[in-house]
């Protein structure tokens, strides 16, 4: 791929009918440089052959829901992906042949999945995160010095709040700060996580990362990272009031893409942190 910045980047949108498909639909305007090109869903939702921002609720765009994804990444300079864990292998794979680059955002992926993905940034440039949040990204970086300068001696806690909607569990933003903590600790993160669904334990292994998730309402995202012990309790949070806030930064992680070389990125090559 060319490294080349365009002067305005063309983004073609998969689930745009989704709530984060939506969010970046309403997004687009307070963006410069961008411009939306083609939207798709799946080839039975009710909304195909609409306008995409009537169905987000803002004003018309002059882009209608389609189910053509090759004509979609065609058009597009890349394709930001907030579909379904199985629908990324195709959308990867339509992304490939057209020789787009990608946003990805969707979470959930098995071993299987995720391996298609990995494979495509041999040749694609793809960013793909769990949150594309500015501010969860952030956070990623400040848990993972707060591990490396607290070491040992800190029981390490990270609750996460979505909405009742939301089908992975743990998300995939609490399993990136496990991560981020695992890697300033020096410990395998797999080894060291202990996923507390149903809020059943009441004593905190030792050594180990526990999280906990729970379901509630229509709330967007809140992830809490704490470290604590007999003598005080650190506290890092983050609370996403709206899915614009992921929305930003998925398109922002879409222009910084397409000038870069094939390989695997995340928010924090984005961001420079």
């Amino acid at each position: 791929m060319k490294n080349k910045i365009p002067s305005i980047t063309r983004i073609a949108v998969a689930g745009a009918a989704g709530r984060m498909g939506q969010a970046i639909i309403r997004s687009f305007r307070s963006v410069p440089g961008v411009e939306l090109v083609a939207a798709t869903e799946m080839s039975v939702h009710k909304g195909l052959g609409k306008d995409v921002g009537v169905l987000a609720g803002t004003e018309k765009t002059g882009i209608l829901l389609s189910d053509d994804l090759q004509a979609a990444i065609t058009a597009a300079d890349v394709l930001i992906d907030f579909t379904f864990h199985t629908a990324v292998p195709l959308n990867t794979k339509m992304a490939l042949q057209c020789g787009r680059a990608m946003v990805i955002g969707t979470t959930g992926l098995d071993a299987v999945e995720t391996d298609i993905v990995k494979k495509a940034t041999e040749k694609l440039p793809i960013v793909w995160a769990p949150n594309m949040s500015i501010g969860v990204n952030l956070l990623f970086a400040i848990v993972k010095q707060a591990a490396t300068a607290l070491a040992t001696g800190y029981k390490v806690e990270i609750d996460e709040t979505h909405h009742i909607h939301k089908k992975d569990s743990p998300s995939g933003t609490a399993l990136k700060l496990g991560e981020k903590v695992a890697e300033g600790l020096g410990l395998d993160f797999k080894s060291a996580m202990v996923h507390d669904a149903d809020g059943a334990l009441r004593k905190h292994p030792e050594g180990k990362i526990v999280i906990r998730s729970h379901r509630e309402g229509e709330v967007v995202g809140d992830h809490t990272v704490s470290f604590g012990n007999d003598a005080e309790r650190i506290e890092f949070t983050h609370r996403a009031w709206s899915r614009e806030s992921l929305a930003l930064g998925a398109i922002r992680a879409a222009q910084w893409v397409v000038s870069r070389k094939p390989g695997l990125y995340d928010m924090q090559d984005v961001l420079g942190l």
